[in-house]
């Protein structure tokens, strides 16, 4: 199915960068790594407004022609973080974000994968493109919203609140 609207277009491209900061300040490439699920949360609402459209806030993992998979997560572990919550330590998951042109913006993967194998000219990329554009690897959405982080104490929200 071909879309015909793409967000991601070329003239963009250079503002991009920028939208970037705007949603989360500077950061060094190590902070980066390993951290998807905060960095797509804050970026988010960043995206939207920028672009003009709906951003959705994507949980899945990626099929990069392993039998494992990256970040690889099925129907038993959702409904397990439901029914037992999540009890600490590390989860294996990854988030992104998809615009409904199908693109996907995925701010942590290059790097994480990068900084892990110490690969210099990696550190800081960024994948941005049409999910059907991707050679040898392919995002499997699971969940679509954070409501799954609220519900299994993946994300605790802070309140602000003034006298």
């Amino acid at each position: 199915m071909q879309l015909t609207k793409q967000y991601l277009t070329d003239e963009r491209q250079p503002e991009f960068p920028y939208v970037v900061q705007r949603g989360l300040g500077d950061l060094d490439f190590s902070d980066v790594v390993a951290q998807c699920m905060a960095i797509h949360y804050r970026l988010a609402p960043v995206i939207q407004e920028w672009l003009g459209c709906p951003v959705l806030y994507t949980l899945g993992w990626i099929d990069d022609g392993t039998d494992t998979g990256m970040f690889k997560f099925d129907d038993d572990f959702i409904a397990d973080k439901l029914k037992n919550g999540h009890a600490g330590g590390t989860v294996n998951l990854h988030a992104w974000l998809t615009l409904p042109s199908m693109e996907v913006i995925d701010m942590a993967l290059a790097t994480t994968i990068a900084v892990i194998n110490k690969i210099p000219e990696g550190y800081g990329r960024v994948l941005a493109r049409p999910a059907d554009g991707l050679d040898g690897m392919a995002y499997k959405p699971m969940l679509v919203g954070p409501d799954f982080l609220r519900e299994t104490g993946l994300l605790v929200e802070w309140g602000v609140y003034t006298l």
